[in-house]
C-alpha cells in the first residue's frame, strides 16, 4: 500500500452537461492535461468535484472513468465522505475495487461527531472498509462544521487506523 504521495494533486471539478449529467469525455480531457502538465494525482468528488451534490451512482461511475483514464500516469484520490456511514464505506469499498490509490472523508455534516473520539471512531469504520488503500481525513471545518483540533485527531487515531495515512488539511488556521 502506497502511504505516501509526492508532487501537485489537483482537487478536479466534476464536468457536466447542462441538464445536470455527467460529462465523463471532459473527464478524460481532464486527465490527459493533469499527466501532460505533469500533475501527479487527482482528487475527485471533493468539494470542488460537488461529491456531495451527487448520488452515489454518479460518484462511482466518476471514479471508475478517473481510474480508467489516469491508468499508472495519476494517483486517483477518492473522496468518500457521506452524511450516511454505509455509503461512506460502500464508496471505500468501491474504490479500493476499482484501483483507486487512496481516500479521503470529510466529516459527517448533519450529525456531527461532538469530539475527537467519535471522529476517530466514524473514521474508523470507513478506513476499516477498505484496508489496501491509505486512508487521509479531509479537514475542512468552514463547510462541514467540525472543527477539532487535527493534532488530537492524529495522536489519538495513528494506534487504532492501520490504514490512516495522513489529512488534506483545508482550514486557514494551523
Amino acid at each position: 500500500m502506497q502511504k505516501e504521495f509526492t508532487g501537485l494533486i489537483a482537487a478536479t471539478h466534476t464536468p457536466m452537461h447542462d441538464d445536470g449529467s455527467i460529462n465523463y469525455e471532459m473527464i478524460d480531457k481532464q486527465a490527459e492535461l493533469l499527466i501532460a502538465n505533469g500533475v501527479s494525482g487527482a482528487f475527485i468528488c471533493g468539494t470542488n468535484g460537488e461529491g456531495l451534490s451527487l448520488t452515489i451512482e454518479e460518484r462511482m461511475a466518476i471514479a471508475e472513468r478517473w481510474v480508467e483514464v489516469a491508468k499508472k500516469n495519476l494517483n486517483v484520490i477518492v473522496h468518500v465522505g457521506h452524511n450516511c456511514l454505509k455509503d461512506c464505506q460502500n464508496l471505500a469499498m468501491h474504490a479500493q475495487k476499482i484501483g483507486a490509490k487512496a481516500m479521503t472523508l470529510v466529516a459527517p455534516s448533519f450529525f456531527k461527531p461532538n469530539n475527537v473520539d467519535d471522529l476517530v471512531d466514524f473514521c474508523l469504520e470507513v478506513a476499516n472498509s477498505a484496508l489496501n488503500l491509505p486512508f487521509y481525513y479531509y479537514h475542512i471545518p468552514s463547510l462541514s462544521g467540525v472543527n477539532l483540533p487535527m493534532f488530537e485527531f492524529l495522536n489519538k487515531a495513528k494506534d487504532k487506523i492501520p490504514n490512516l495515512a495522513g489529512i488534506k488539511f483545508s482550514y486557514e488556521n494551523l
